[in-house]
């Protein structure tokens, strides 16, 4: 009897403590989180250029969670790192979210340790099922699998034209815009920043058929200019001062040509070379020590919802990577074809 006893009572102290312990490795519940989001008050986020894309990552948001305060901010990606990293300097981070390009993720704020791991941030209603997203699972562009989430994309087309002025027809290769008849009319975005001018010079320098030879010809043309600023670069093409713009922001040109200006895209399988894919401003990254831990769960929730995705889709012009997000307002060329 007096080893029974002993037993249960060992096991009655047990209990509770195994009990406490289940609880805490349990955590909030998504209504705990949503309750302590809304006493925060607010959700401090980075975004893109452009004024759809502003509305797109505030209104559907501000409309469901009222109580919480999306303070956005749109920024160039080559001036978000030093922002960000001076805050960080100073340990006055400000900032939860940042919705950008991989460029800015992989090459400043992951190295400069501005970025924290997304993964903890997920679990709520609209991050729990992966089956949901192209592949059946999220998808990150950091090496780790940690630090930055990419949830759309398209097929980079080469360049933006003024279609009275070009015609695509009369382009089937990079190389023909060495043609001197050209000289004088190329504007880039400048390769040194994160932008299409960086990425066009990626692909330029590692295609067996380009390579160094086609991008010092290039970039050695007097006439060519190569501005930081995307809406001067469209604004130059649209006048006609510059007809062809390589590089430029993706979510201001479609912006641009929903406003009735004489842009186009061209045809990604228009030049031989070809092209490739991209997240353009797709991705977001959650800032080391952010204010506002609860909001940002909540925000970034909602963004990779079915309803904030294609909101942001509609505005940014680009397909989603969710799968049950509609692709009829995007543009027949710039979606990832399966298997291309």
């Amino acid at each position: 009897m007096k080893t029974k006893a002993r037993n249960f009572l060992i096991a009655l102290l047990l209990t509770p403590l195994v009990s406490l312990t289940a609880a805490a490795q349990t955590g909030p519940t998504w209504e705990q989180i949503v309750t302590a989001a809304k006493k925060e008050g607010a959700v401090s986020v980075i975004g893109p250029q452009g004024s759809e894309t502003r509305d797109a990552l505030t209104q559907g948001f501000q409309k469901k969670y009222p109580q919480i305060k999306v303070e956005l901010v749109s920024m160039a990606g080559n001036q978000i790192g030093p922002k960000l990293l001076n805050e960080l300097a100073a340990s006055r981070l400000t900032t939860d979210v940042v919705i950008t390009g991989t460029t800015t993720a992989l090459e400043t704020l992951v190295p400069g340790k501005a970025a924290a791991p997304i993964k903890p941030v997920l679990g709520g209603p609209n991050t729990r099922d992966l089956g949901k997203w192209r592949g059946g699972k999220l998808t990150f562009s950091d090496d780790a699998q940690t630090y930055n989430l990419v949830f759309s994309s398209y097929v980079k087309a080469p360049f933006i034209y003024n279609s009275n002025l070009v015609s695509a027809g009369a382009l089937k290769s990079w190389k023909d815009l060495l043609d001197p008849k050209w000289h004088g009319k190329i504007v880039l975005k400048d390769p040194l920043s994160a932008g299409g001018g960086l990425g066009n010079s990626t692909l330029w320098y590692t295609h067996e058929s380009l390579g160094k030879d086609f991008m010092r010809k290039l970039l050695t043309q007097k006439e060519l200019v190569m501005p930081r600023d995307d809406r001067q670069m469209l604004d130059f093409a649209a006048r006609g001062k510059y007809p062809i713009a390589i590089g430029p922001s993706d979510v201001l040109t479609n912006e641009f040509i929903a406003r009735g200006l004489p842009l186009k895209h061209l045809h990604p399988e228009t030049l031989k070379e070809g092209t490739y894919i991209t997240a353009g401003n797709g991705t977001l990254v959650i800032v080391r020590n952010a204010p506002h831990p609860n909001a940002l769960r909540v925000y970034v929730d909602y963004l990779l919802s079915p309803e904030g995705q294609l909101e942001w889709s509609k505005a940014a012009r680009f397909a989603s990577l969710r799968r049950d997000v509609p692709k009829d307002h995007v543009q027949d060329i710039l979606v990832p074809k399966e298997g291309m």
